[in-house]
């Protein structure tokens, strides 16, 4: 679960992704990751016990289990608000999508290059102007995090963010670099995917552009042993970047695409203490349920990306959140721990109020994305092309039709980067 596209539209890469999808169905299925993940942060902090099976190391067990709690905090429903699993797809769409030129066009070493210098400007305006609006939340004193967890019992997470003492040189040094490189996430725990966004962006492209002609599955597999020696338990998140440039190698059949998603969706589901997963074995190398949730989202992403859900994910609603991905994970927790948790603070916690407060957290989420989008997401797309244009030079066309564009010390903090 994290604190994590695709596009088909004419405009500039987009984080978690670029966007130069033709597949209009992954953008839709990158907004509904995007949505699914913001739903868990809520989940998270005002009904903390239902995550108890994903993450038992920092969740409550329900204080009085009954049909009910039992029902919506199973591996169906936990679908819609387990963030770890909506973040691994992004993962792997940010794989497929950045490695798309290499894949349709001849001349593919131009685009992968300008991508390349491009990249820390692409994911970093946003994350500076994101970073900037929480420390003007938190440094006002909108934030309410502890209060709010001692309410809800959500003690082991909601109430971890935005302790004292936070400066605002910190602020800046994690708007500059400290996020984006490092993975400081003290202003936006979120960002902490970021870091691996990034990182393993630069990665792929460099790959891509030094790897062998013809050669594609021996020299990832020497990558992807390369990344578990350098990143550890972490580069099952690296690798699902690479898995999902492998993609673009795979076509299912129609009833290939059903049996593919169900795996993934049943992958994808993975909890802790079920009986319908004890049998699977550890991978001990790496955290057992990031493993999981990548071969979920491997499979979710492999079917879509080979035609399946189509008449939902292409829907205009759909495929608005798929515009807004990146904006409303940039932008949901500073929502969920400033207004969120004011409300959640002065109204009863009953479950009428915890409606309401639900739809208010993702309208103002929507709201606050949609207009981020547009003044701050596009302008970076815009700056960050006209910078590898500038190292790089303009693409030329070909023949081919053109693509467009350490912690793991504890249970307890493994599990807080997750959420």
């Amino acid at each position: 679960m994290t604190t994590t596209l695709l596009r088909s539209t004419e405009r500039e890469e987009q984080p978690h992704d670029d966007h130069d999808m033709k597949n209009t169905s992954a953008d839709g299925l990158r907004g509904l990751a995007a949505l699914s993940v913001t739903i868990t942060h809520f989940v998270a902090a005002f009904l903390p016990s239902l995550l108890f099976y994903n993450y038992g190391a920092l969740f409550p067990r329900p204080v009085e289990p009954g049909p009910l709690t039992d029902a919506f905090g199973s591996p169906v429903f936990t679908l819609f608000y387990n963030g770890h699993f909506p973040v691994l797809i992004f993962f792997v769409l940010s794989g497929y999508v950045l490695t798309l030129p290499w894949f349709e066009r001849a001349d593919a070493a131009p685009v992968l290059q300008r991508r390349l210098w491009s990249r820390y400007l692409r994911l970093n305006l946003p994350i500076m102007a994101a970073i900037g609006l929480a420390w003007l939340a938190y440094s006002t004193g909108l934030m309410h995090t502890g209060k709010a967890a001692q309410l809800s019992g959500s003690t082991n997470w909601l109430a971890s963010f935005y302790p004292a003492g936070l400066t605002g040189f910190a602020a800046l040094k994690e708007a500059l670099f400290g996020s984006i490189v490092l993975g400081s996430a003290s202003f936006l725990p979120p960002l902490w995917t970021l870091k691996i966004e990034f990182i393993g962006s630069i990665y792929i492209l460099l790959f891509f552009l030094a790897k062998p002609a013809r050669h594609l599955l021996l020299p990832m597999v020497f990558a992807c042993l390369l990344l578990h020696a350098i990143h550890a338990e972490q580069s099952i998140y690296y690798i699902a970047l690479f898995v999902g440039a492998a993609l673009h190698r795979v076509r299912l059949t129609r009833s290939g695409q059903f049996a593919v998603f169900a795996a993934g969706l049943y992958f994808g589901a993975y909890q802790h203490f079920r009986a319908m997963y004890g049998f699977l074995p550890d991978p001990r190398i790496w955290d057992v349920k990031s493993f999981y949730n990548a071969i979920g989202a491997v499979c979710v992403c492999a079917a879509v990306l080979s035609g399946w859900g189509q008449g939902l994910l292409n829907r205009p609603l759909v495929q608005f959140l798929g515009r807004i991905s990146f904006s409303i994970y940039l932008l949901h927790f500073i929502v969920l721990c400033s207004l969120s948790t004011a409300f959640y603070t002065h109204f009863p916690r009953d479950a009428l109020h915890l409606g309401i407060g639900f739809v208010l957290y993702l309208a103002a989420c929507v709201g606050a994305a949609w207009l981020f989008e547009r003044w701050i997401d596009r302008p970076a797309i815009a700056i960050s092309r006209r910078f590898g244009t500038l190292l790089c030079g303009e693409e030329r066309k070909s023949g081919a039709q053109a693509a467009p564009d350490e912690e793991a010390a504890s249970p307890v903090a493994r599990a807080r980067r997750q959420v």
